[in-house]
Order: C-alpha cells, then sequence, then structure tokens
C-alpha cells in the first residue's frame, strides 16, 4: 500500500481502483518519448493488410477489432502494441503523448472472460466492448487507443477532457478486474524500446509501468 495514496475504503473495487502517488509512477518528460499508458505486460505485433492478431487465445483481424475496414487500412505497415492488465496491476490509464483528443467511439459487446479455457471456445475480444479514440499527437501521428472491456469490467471509466491534453495525464480507470489496452501506431512514427521488440519477436511479453518510456520518435 505504500505506493497508494491514503484513503478510506468501503468496497474492494474502491481498493482496486484506488489512485496511485505520482512519485510511484513518474512520467518520462522528454518529449520525444512514448509512455506507456498503464502498468501492465506489453506484446507488439506489425499491421499487415491481412494480419490477424491472437491474444489471450483469440484471433482478429484489425479491422473486426476496430470496426471499420477503412480506418484499419490507414494503419497498415504500423504496430499495435497489446497491454495486457492482471489484476495485481494499477488499473488507471493515461495519455501516452500530448495529443488533441477526437471523439471517442464506443464498441458494444458481449462480455467473456479471458479464462484460457473460455478462450477455446469463444473469439474473446470481437465480442468484447471497445472504446476507440484517436489522438492526434505531437509527436507520433494519429494514435488508436482502445480500451477493452472483459469479464467483471464491463465498465470502462474514461474521464471528460479539453480537447488538448499532455503527456500522462490520468485518461481514465477500469473497474475491477483483468483487461487490456491497445495502442496502434501509424507506420514510420515510432522506434520501439529494443528489448520490447526482441521479446516480442520471441513470443514474450514485456513488464512496463504507467508513464515509463516504451518508444522515441522516428527519425524523420
Amino acid at each position: 500500500m505504500d505506493d497508494y495514496a491514503e484513503g478510506t475504503y468501503r468496497s474492494f473495487n474502491a481498493i482496486f481502483t484506488r489512485p496511485i502517488k505520482p512519485e510511484a509512477r513518474p512520467i518520462d518528460r522528454d518529449p520525444q518519448a512514448l509512455i506507456s499508458p498503464c502498468d501492465a505486460k506489453l506484446f507488439v505485433v506489425p499491421v499487415t493488410e491481412d494480419a490477424h492478431f491472437t491474444v489471450k487465445g483469440a484471433e482478429y483481424s484489425t479491422a473486426a477489432f476496430l470496426g471499420c475496414k477503412k480506418l484499419a487500412a490507414k494503419y497498415a505497415g504500423g504496430l499495435c502494441l497489446i497491454f495486457r492488465l492482471t489484476p495485481d496491476d494499477y488499473h488507471r490509464y493515461c495519455y501516452p503523448d500530448s495529443a488533441g483528443v477526437g471523439k471517442t467511439r464506443c464498441i458494444p459487446g458481449v462480455l467473456h472472460t479471458v479464462n484460457p479455457v473460455s478462450a477455446e471456445y469463444v473469439k474473446v475480444y470481437h465480442t468484447n466492448t471497445r472504446t476507440v479514440t484517436m489522438l492526434h499527437t505531437e509527436h507520433f501521428g494519429r494514435v488508436l487507443q482502445i480500451e477493452v472491456g472483459t469479464m467483471m469490467v464491463g465498465k470502462i471509466v474514461n474521464h471528460p477532457h479539453a480537447m488538448h491534453v499532455e503527456s500522462g495525464i490520468e485518461k481514465g480507470y477500469f473497474e475491477f478486474g483483468g483487461s487490456t489496452i491497445v495502442l496502434i501506431l501509424e507506420p514510420h512514427t515510432a522506434e520501439m524500446d529494443p528489448q520490447i521488440m526482441r521479446n516480442s519477436e520471441n513470443g514474450a511479453e514485456t513488464v512496463v509501468q504507467y508513464g515509463s518510456r516504451i518508444a522515441v520518435r522516428a527519425a524523420q
């Protein structure tokens, strides 16, 4: 509890969503840095026209995930960053770069567990609730930030914000349960941390923290 703000908690969900002390999650203030939006296990995959991503036993195309073929086509050649949160992670999340905030679109779905046994039978991420926000970032082009609600996390709480936000400002939080955040980047906008890429190429996730650097702006 040392990392968390002191308070009185009247429910387990209040404990689960409690805010962390700012000094416990310092934000990388380098303007060229893309920061992790959350505490998570990160896996990176390339976006191709016919790409199908397998996450927690669920396979989906970029178009199916975003609910729009035209939007998905604009990110062909880019990167898909999958941040898997587990119940022990801090479940608040932030903006990965300073940005103008576009509209958030909600894709409703049936909530299913991400239990591996269930994943054998259910295409989890095709049917889960997603919120898709277009970020017109200062350093990484148009970034899509998507929050995914799974069983016990049907409620994705996004805060109202001004038209422009600074990197590291809290965007919202998940209520109790494990869930996922996805960032989709345009081609040639970011150079990922080499260790993260090596891990992903070897089929392994990388543990990252809210506000930590995961990439830098690509050389123009």
